[in-house]
């Protein structure tokens, strides 16, 4: 080998091990650090309606209606929200946020299921509901890996129709990335 080579292949050795250290100090550094992944949880809200529309003429009406969702939560909170109807003149409509814990349980916390009862689904008449998750209420807090289910009952208490209802019941799971084959 020339002389001419080997010093070639010398400033080569060098300056890839000064790639190489630049590299590994740049990897290890605290701006790196910021660009790392954020904590993340899995939250599946499986939700059913039980609701009913006591007719003074007429058949009542029973309604059992679903929903599901499964969305990523992080340290800020997340809102969601739900609504079923049945069938031309009661709503139901259920919203929450969820927020990771620093443990990566989950809690839910400024809930609300409201009952609309109108001459549409599409009223805004209010007639009853309930709040949960707020200062007061026992949190709900779902470890990594369980469940947690809470049932929320409401009527039409404006008007004087309580027989007019819906039991809301919602089951939250905080999946670990490997239960992801098995529930979807």
């Amino acid at each position: 080998m020339s002389r001419s080579s080997r010093k070639r292949r010398r400033a080569l050795v060098v300056m890839s091990a000064t790639f190489l250290m630049a590299a590994t100090t740049a990897l290890g550094s605290p701006a790196h650090s910021a660009l790392q992944k954020e904590p993340t949880a899995t939250l599946v809200s499986n939700i059913t309606y039980e609701i009913l529309n006591k007719e003074d003429f007429g058949k009542n009406k029973h309604c059992s209606r679903g929903d599901y969702s499964r969305e990523t939560v992080r340290y800020l909170s997340r809102d969601f929200s739900f609504s079923r109807t049945c069938p031309t003149e009661i709503r139901v409509e259920i919203d929450y946020r969820a927020r990771l814990n620093s443990d990566r349980s989950i809690t839910i916390k400024d809930g609300h299921v409201k009952f609309f009862e109108g001459a549409s689904v599409f009223t805004n008449d209010q007639d009853g509901g309930l709040d949960f998750g707020f200062i007061g209420d026992t949190p709900t807090i779902i470890p990594m890996g369980q469940s947690r289910t809470r049932s929320f009952y409401v009527e039409n208490n404006d008007e004087g129709e309580p027989d007019d209802h819906a039991t809301v019941t919602v089951t939250w799971t905080n999946i670990k990335n490997n239960q992801l084959r098995r529930i979807g």
